[in-house]
């Protein structure tokens, strides 16, 4: 199982790793240790969701961190964390994945932290109702489909159609009004009902955990 928030934490802890004397975000300069770097990027999920991180780490060197460098350490976490948010929606928006990997990005989304879910839902969101008040000005006043960006609202109404599956939300009355516009302006619409794959969220934590150690954390440079 490939998990795309594993394969964003590797990419850019690498490029740190070969950086490290001249990494930038933003026009900042990043001066952490690597492992502290690393620890930055994990603050992209939830530590409710994964409280098992605290395993892999070593707590007190971070809390040292912390009790002498936190304005700078939280202020590297805002620009991951919004350099993440804008790589996901990229994602979303202008990549077609297959119903496994939408079941995949779907189970990430929902184990990241709390405000960068938000980051990457609103806005995501809004393309999509935008969307469907286009389509549905379409079909009722019988406009043309040729200006229509049918791809990227399949792409949204597949993955928040997955997002709610697993874990329903208040969102879920936007996903149904797509999809039943969908229906309406499509003869041969996609189907977006299919069989989950058969994995707990609580095993796929299991899972990500283990790629996480052989991935990222075997391989660090202290």
């Amino acid at each position: 199982m490939k998990f795309y928030t594993i394969e964003w934490i590797d990419e850019v802890f690498k490029r740190y790793q070969t950086e490290e004397s001249s990494f930038f975000i933003e026009d900042k300069e990043i001066s952490f240790k690597p492992k502290h770097f690393l620890w930055a990027l994990l603050h992209i999920y939830h530590n409710k969701e994964l409280s098992f991180l605290g395993d892999l780490l070593n707590i007190e060197d971070l809390r040292s961190v912390l009790q002498h460098q936190v304005f700078d350490f939280m202020y590297l976490v805002d620009l991951l964390r919004k350099e993440f948010a804008y790589w996901f929606k990229e994602n979303i928006l202008y990549r077609d994945f297959s119903e496994e990997t939408y079941f995949t990005l779907a189970h990430e989304f929902l184990l990241l932290e709390e405000q960068l879910r938000k980051q990457i839902q609103i806005p995501l969101l809004d393309q999509m109702k935008k969307l469907i008040l286009d389509l549905e000005e379409i079909v009722e006043e019988g406009k043309s489909f040729e200006n229509f960006d049918k791809k990227k609202f399949f792409r949204l109404i597949k993955f928040f159609n997955m997002v709610e599956k697993i874990e329903k939300s208040r969102c879920s009355e936007l996903v149904d009004r797509a999809k039943t516009i969908t229906e309406k302006a499509y003869k041969d619409a996609i189907n977006f009902e299919f069989p989950l794959p058969s994995i707990s969220k609580d095993e796929f934590k299991l899972v990500l955990k283990d790629k996480l150690n052989k991935q990222i954390f075997s391989t660090i440079k202290y």
